[in-house]
């Protein structure tokens, strides 16, 4: 599935501001390894015309108190304008997540909800 062309001209943006190369994956999904932040991915939805953000880290440390603070932090945020979904793969890798419509994006937006996710990931 491919982003819709409102998504991409954000997501390209977005990758020319941060200087980093705008190249999908074969499932239309991009994704970087940030080397302090964890693995950022924008991943195509319904069609392509909506969009997830994720970032994604392994923990070290207290599980326990990494999954309270985990489960705490999802809902509305009223920051970046939608809610935050907060999950834990097997292998320890905390998850936070939000979706956007075509029309609710911009590069400003994105760039925002990144920042945002990088923070929130930062402090559990």
């Amino acid at each position: 599935m491919q982003f819709s062309s409102a998504i991409q001209s954000s997501l390209e943006a977005f990758a020319n501001n941060m200087k980093i190369p705008f190249s999908p994956q074969m499932d239309g999904s991009l994704s970087y390894l940030l080397s302090q932040s964890g693995e950022l991915t924008f991943t195509p939805v319904e069609g392509g015309n909506s969009i997830v953000v994720s970032l994604g880290r392994t923990t070290t440390g207290d599980q326990n108190s990494a999954n309270e603070a985990l489960l705490s932090r999802a809902g509305f945020k009223p920051e970046i304008g939608t809610n935050l979904h907060t999950g834990k793969s097997k292998d320890g890798t905390l998850h936070l997540a939000v979706f956007y419509e075509s029309g609710q994006l911009s590069p400003a937006k994105l760039e925002q909800t990144v920042d945002y996710l990088i923070g929130e990931l930062s402090s559990l």
